[in-house]
């Protein structure tokens, strides 16, 4: 029997960026927001997520950015037959120096929803998003985000004190990701050209990945 592919989007966004990705002939659902606790460090938020997850059957997770970083902290909990980060960071060490800056100085607790999703939108090509359609979709999927997720889900970031992660993640990497550059991360698989958005910009080269990685599970 084929694993269900549990996949989990970027901050904000939806399972449309999983779209251009070939999982045909596996069972795919897509991991919802909820609104995350104040303070709540990322692996209780990642557990609370979980429980749209069917644990009692073979599962995979899909990870990207905050969706990665969220499938890292449930591997030790749920045991997952596949764990496959793509544009993400599998611990803090892998994070930008930036994020020291914003735990020293937290004035994101105090920006509305409103000003994360305009402060994205102004700076979707550093995202990936270089397109006017492309650029249209990262604003439409932002927008589903539920109330007061965005400053919360940004704590649980700044925070996150993972200081390791298991060995069989697998890791999927743009060289020209200027989210979470690759210099910060360790990648299993590189992908030449590839920004934070490369899940849609290079869909054919990660599908390929994916399916072989799926393709080793017994």
């Amino acid at each position: 029997m084929k694993p269900v592919i549990y996949c989990i989007p970027g901050t904000g966004v939806d399972g449309r960026i999983f779209a251009k990705l070939d999982l045909s002939g596996y069972d795919v659902k897509h991991i919802h927001w909820i609104v995350p606790h104040k303070r709540e460090p990322l692996k209780d938020y990642a557990l609370r997520l979980a429980k749209q997850i069917d644990a009692s059957r073979p599962f995979v997770l899909i990870g990207v950015s905050f969706g990665g970083m969220l499938c890292a902290s449930l591997i030790e909990h749920l045991h997952p037959s596949l764990v496959i980060l793509i544009s993400s960071s599998k611990c803090r060490s892998e994070l930008p120096p930036k994020i020291r800056f914003l735990k020293a100085f937290p004035f994101y607790r105090l920006m509305p929803d409103s000003a994360f999703i305009n402060a994205a939108v102004l700076s979707r090509r550093l995202f990936g998003f270089r397109r006017k359609e492309s650029g249209n979709l990262f604003l439409e999927m932002l927008r589903t985000a539920p109330k007061n997720y965005y400053a919360r889900a940004a704590d649980s970031i700044v925070h996150w004190n993972a200081k390791t992660y298991d060995p069989g993640i697998v890791h999927i990497h743009g060289t020209a990701d200027k989210i979470l550059p690759l210099r910060m991360v360790r990648a299993d698989y590189v992908i030449e050209g590839g920004s934070h958005n490369m899940i849609r910009t290079h869909a054919e080269e990660i599908s390929a990945i994916v399916r072989m990685e799926l393709g080793k599970l017994k």
